[in-house]
């Protein structure tokens, strides 16, 4: 695999991340863990910037996350990212009355 075939992957499965998030899919902290040491090894191995991936991780916040959320992309000074999945709805049981 070349450098821009790897960057390319990396770009398409940042976005699936979030897609998969915003979509209120249990994204399994496996997939963040290995997300975050491919940015890392791209930056280290110098394809991409860190500065440059934060600002694709900042783009895709604003696509897909609310106001406060695209905040934490902002105001991040690590290349990492964050879990955010929409709260299951719990509904009351109407066996322990």
């Amino acid at each position: 695999m070349d450098s821009q075939a790897f960057i390319d992957g990396l770009r398409k499965r940042l976005r699936a991340f979030f897609t998969e998030q915003a979509q209120g899919w249990d994204v399994p902290p496996a997939t963040l863990y290995r997300l975050e040491g491919a940015m890392a090894s791209a930056v280290q191995l110098g394809l991409v910037s860190e500065a440059e991936l934060r600002g694709y991780l900042l783009h895709l916040a604003e696509e897909f996350l609310d106001e406060n959320l695209q905040d934490i992309y902002r105001n991040d000074r690590q290349l990492l990212l964050h879990l955010h999945m929409h709260e299951a709805p719990v509904y009351p049981s109407g066996g322990s009355q």
